[in-house]
């Protein structure tokens, strides 16, 4: 990994925490994508008691963009389901993502809010 990514960057792109598709029934999946950059993020939730039971996230993006689903992902977990939204831009600061990876990580909050149209009531 390069010295223009953080340390934080590296760990989580090493490490991948959460990454990778579920298995199971009961998930809700929410897509999304960048096309000029190609990044593409497919996020899964899956809620109990009103509150999101588990997350887990597949990106195809750099590693800043990894890195951010990774933060996204392991703080869902807990959250109601009424309060997912991700702050795009807190996630890309704490990263250390230079400013033209920001559209990247709205991405992230994109595929987010898109799973959890699954699991609200009457959504799709």
């Amino acid at each position: 990994m390069s010295a223009a990514y953080s340390a934080l960057v590296a760990r989580l792109f090493a490490d991948l925490p959460l990454a990778g598709a579920p298995e199971g029934p009961g998930w809700a999946v929410g897509e999304a994508a960048e096309p000029l950059s190609g990044t593409r993020v497919r996020f899964f939730l899956k809620a109990e008691a009103g509150r999101v039971a588990a997350a887990r996230y597949q990106v195809r993006g750099c590693p800043h963009a990894v890195a951010a689903a990774a933060l996204a992902a392991g703080r869902l977990a807990g959250r109601p389901l009424a309060d997912l939204d991700v702050d795009a831009a807190a996630l890309a600061a704490e990263i250390e993502a230079p400013p033209e990876k920001l559209g990247r990580i709205f991405v992230i909050q994109d595929a987010i809010r898109a799973a959890a149209l699954h699991l609200a009531p009457g959504g799709p």
